[in-house]
């Protein structure tokens, strides 16, 4: 049951926060070019797939406990991220202005997406992975079709606020020793 849990959870993370920076990138190719776009973009997936990996060897050596509530803490705050540039006036704001704002966003990407799949994959490896690799195909395939475009940028923000609260909250729980109820584990199983 866990496989399908974390199989989804997986998926939708990824598709969410994935589908966001394929929109972003969208925006900024036609502001400073889609060569530079490419580049920062590649830069930012190689960061983050260094990340990742880093995370799941150091993981090993972190108390599970202490593993877990500093997983739920860095999940909460990029959800506090998405939530605020949810509520954000876009009108106001364009994150896509400049090469450097990109390159943030990228960056910041980067290490939300290897920390939420690391947590994952130290649930069940292959099921994080097999739930990444399909909403990647499946946020390339919406790309190529151009149904990306149309997806408002506001809903994935909320989309992926709400999934990293609710990833978020159960992990700090199980790091703090709270008794939790018995659905709370099929929603998020602790890493132990």
């Amino acid at each position: 049951m866990f496989q399908l849990i974390v199989f989804f959870t997986s998926f939708k993370y990824i598709f969410v926060e994935g589908g966001e920076q394929a929109l972003v990138g969208i925006g900024v190719a036609s502001r400073i070019g889609i060569r530079k776009t490419l580049k920062i973009t590649i830069f930012g997936i190689s960061v983050g797939i260094i990340l990742y990996f880093v995370f799941l060897k150091v993981a090993g050596f972190v108390p599970v406990n202490i593993l877990e509530v500093a997983l739920g803490i860095g999940l909460l705050f990029f959800s506090g991220i998405m939530f605020k540039e949810f509520f954000e006036d876009e009108t106001k704001v364009d994150t896509t202005k400049h090469k450097v704002t990109y390159f943030y966003i990228a960056m910041l990407e980067a290490v939300e997406n290897s920390v939420a799949l690391a947590t994952f994959s130290l649930i069940q490896l292959a099921s994080a992975l097999l739930g990444f690799f399909i909403a990647i195909g499946l946020i390339m395939g919406l790309l190529r079709s151009g149904i990306v475009n149309k997806i408002p940028l506001r809903i994935t923000r909320l989309i992926a606020g709400i999934l990293l609260t609710s990833t978020a909250i159960p992990l700090i729980l199980y790091g703090m020793n709270i008794s939790t109820p018995e659905f709370m584990h099929w929603f998020m199983p602790p890493l132990t």
